[in-house]
């Protein structure tokens, strides 16, 4: 099975609303409870009855009362409201408390024009087209259109797991579950609100600075915490043509997995209230398509519920749960992705940061011989964070018994007792907080950036980093080998938060890149994200061309105002410098690899496969405020990134193995 890589990496360096308003100033208005019917939008052009517009492509719906004489009629501002307000299952019906607005002295060739006669309204009421179904053997989920395009449906909130069992495997759910639900969806996290520093946030990859190290000013109560266990949920974006005709061909789909160092994450994630809609939406990506691909995003378990490892966890539960969620949804996708006319021959597997890591799993999983359910791939930023001491009372193991001990659970390795069922899930979540709060450093999870560089400025604590890195005796002259190819004190001056800087982001991040490449070098291709320049590229600011609303400037400007902390009046220039300059090519290009398996396929042949001949990758494309450009990369030198396979094969050699061989590791089949 041939696999096709698209790798984006960043450089590394030392309206807001829309337009669904309405000018009531001139109308007489009134709240009532209104009991009516969706009669569906009033065309393509733009109405105007008095001071009320009217646009279709803003999902203007008409709803006229029953017991009216035919003069009020009713327009929603936001049709999701509409959904959580409803409380009348009967279809196209709703009961909810809205503005009505007295037309009765409005010119009679407006009420024409519109269609407001009651006999018209029921009309077109029956004529307008059903909602698609998704039917699935647990539920059926009715689709929305998409609020900023009507051209897609979404299918939001769909069960693609059963509640899972505590620390153990996830699986399609056996009964019918007919409801879906309105409430929180996420899966339990902590609330990242109490960091000192977002994920990545406005840093450099390898700044010196604690990527989960917790506010302490901030007491650690319920309020940091949200989500629960129950949150194998998933999103389908489908362009509404593949319902119109369905003799359409069965469309491409991309699988979006979202970062936040395993810690914390949803599929729904906001930036901010302004942008009215969740990040990972398929939006962009669908449109850049023409309408030629499905998008889904989905969740996964995070913190200790979905990353716990260790050789009991080997035994006894489920290690890295987190990958299993992941390898669920993209069975659904297998299984079920054709029931929206998606294509599951056709399957691409995006993700950022934790999202991008976890990819890297799912590739090598049982040795790279299991198939990982998808055919294409594109990591941004991946994280791939080394395994490590997985010996019984090794560090892996003492993270279990720390978050066992926090529910009064000291018989050792007992995890009958965190999985009672009579825990609260406030508890639960608090104890995953506190977990995050003692294990700041890089040993909190098997995989994934906890955190990035600590704040080592001496020989002895860089050692120290070296050996929480790299434990016990039979490593010990691996760290040797580490301390002496990057000679801090000579190369680095003896800045060691520099020196150790590097070391990160050689080990778990930039030399990720070569070796996917080198793996899949016959139809791999590589970006450099600089944007607006190689100091400011910050770790997730390559997330912003990719799911921003291009049609929608202010949208743009305040995700690089609330999302990366930059002030209004400078997020609104490097919005209007990114919209320009970058990306329209880069949904081109992205687009491209999800439609067709390359960067060509819409016309736009400026970016080759990267070539892999000497000892910096070339063609390597790199985006700018200067616009796109081909480079050599001198990130993922081939020097730099051999000597960290050599490390990672002498980790794995049997004579300085550290695992005890003993272990039973037969109980779960190992991701």
């Amino acid at each position: 099975m041939q696999i096709i890589a698209l790798i984006s990496y960043l450089a590394v360096a030392a309206a807001a609303a829309d337009a669904r308003v309405y000018d009531q100033k001139n109308l007489k208005g009134s709240h009532e409870d209104v009991h009516g019917y969706k009669c569906g939008n009033v065309g393509s052009s733009k109405f105007k009855v008095n001071s009320i517009h009217l646009r279709s492509k803003t999902f203007c719906y008409l709803y006229q009362k029953k017991d009216c004489k035919g003069s009020r009629i009713y327009v929603s501002r936001d049709v999701n409201d509409l959904h959580l307000d409803t409380v009348n299952s009967q279809p196209n019906e709703f009961t909810s408390k809205r503005s009505i607005y007295d037309t009765k002295n409005l010119p009679v060739m407006h009420l024409k024009l519109l269609l407001l006669g009651s006999l018209s309204l029921i009309a077109i009421a029956h004529a307008a087209a059903a909602l698609p179904t998704l039917d699935l053997p647990w539920g059926s989920y009715k689709a929305k259109r998409l609020l900023w395009d009507e051209n897609i449906y979404l299918f939001e909130n769909v069960r693609f797991g059963a509640k899972p069992i505590r620390f153990g495997p996830s699986d399609f759910p056996i009964k019918k579950d007919p409801k879906t639900p309105f409430a929180t969806t996420d899966c339990l996290q902590i609330d990242p609100s109490v960091l000192k520093n977002k994920a990545g946030g406005k840093y450099p990859l390898g700044y010196p600075s604690q990527d989960l190290e917790p506010d302490m000013s901030h007491p650690f109560k319920a309020a940091n915490w949200t989500g629960t266990e129950d949150c194998l949920f998933l999103d389908v974006y489908v362009p509404k043509r593949v319902f119109q005709d369905p003799s359409t061909q069965l469309l491409p789909v991309t699988v979006w997995f979202y970062g936040g160092a395993y810690a914390f994450g949803t599929k729904r994630m906001k930036v901010a209230k302004i942008l009215n809609g969740p990040l990972y939406n398929g939006k962009s990506l669908i449109e850049a398509s023409n309408y030629s691909t499905i998008v889904v995003a989905g969740n996964y378990r995070l913190g200790a519920f979905g990353w716990l490892a260790g050789s009991h966890m080997e035994k006894n539960g489920l290690p890295n749960a987190g990958l299993y969620d992941q390898n669920l949804l993209l069975q659904w996708v297998q299984k079920y992705i054709d029931r929206v006319h998606g294509d599951n021959k056709t399957v691409s597997a995006w993700g950022e940061s934790a999202g991008g890591g976890s990819i890297l799993h799912h590739l090598i999983r049982n040795d790279g011989e299991e198939n990982p359910l998808f055919t294409r791939f594109l990591t941004q930023s991946s994280a791939f964070e080394w395994a490590r001491d997985n010996s019984p009372g090794g560090q892996l193991n003492q993270i279990y018994q720390a978050f066992s001990e926090s529910f009064v659970c000291y018989a050792p390795y007992d995890i009958n007792c965190i999985r009672d069922p009579s825990l609260s899930l406030e508890r639960l979540a608090l104890a995953n907080v506190h977990l995050t709060r003692d294990v700041n450093q890089t040993v909190l999870f098997p995989v994934g950036p906890s955190s990035f560089t600590p704040n080592v400025t001496t020989k002895e604590a860089f050692y120290g980093f070296l050996t929480n890195f790299l434990p016990g005796e039979n490593l010990a002259h691996l760290r040797t080998e580490i301390a002496e190819h990057y000679d801090c004190d000579k190369n680095y001056d003896g800045n060691y938060r520099k020196c150790l800087r590097d070391i990160i982001r050689d080990a778990f991040f930039t030399c990720n890149t070569r070796d996917l490449i080198d793996a899949y070098s016959r139809q791999a291709y590589a970006m450099n994200y600089g944007f607006p320049n190689d100091t400011h590229a910050f770790h997730a600011t390559d997330l912003i061309p990719l799911f921003g609303n291009v049609k929608f400037p202010g949208q743009i400007a305040a995700m690089f105002e609330k999302g990366f902390d930059y002030p209004k009046d400078e997020a609104k220039e490097l919005a209007k410098a990114l919209n320009s300059t970058v990306i329209k090519t880069f949904l081109e290009y992205l687009s491209s690899f999800a439609v067709y398996g390359n960067t060509s396929g819409t016309g736009n042949t400026g970016w080759p496969v990267v070539n892999r001949s000497g000892p910096l990758f070339s063609n390597v494309m790199k985006p700018n405020s200067s616009g796109w450009s081909l480079v050599n990369d001198d990130q993922n030198s081939k020097a730099t990134c051999d000597f960290w396979r050599k490390i990672a094969n002498d980790i794995m050699d049997p004579k300085g193995h550290i695992w005890d061989t003993d272990v039973d590791t037969d109980v779960q089949e190992e991701l």
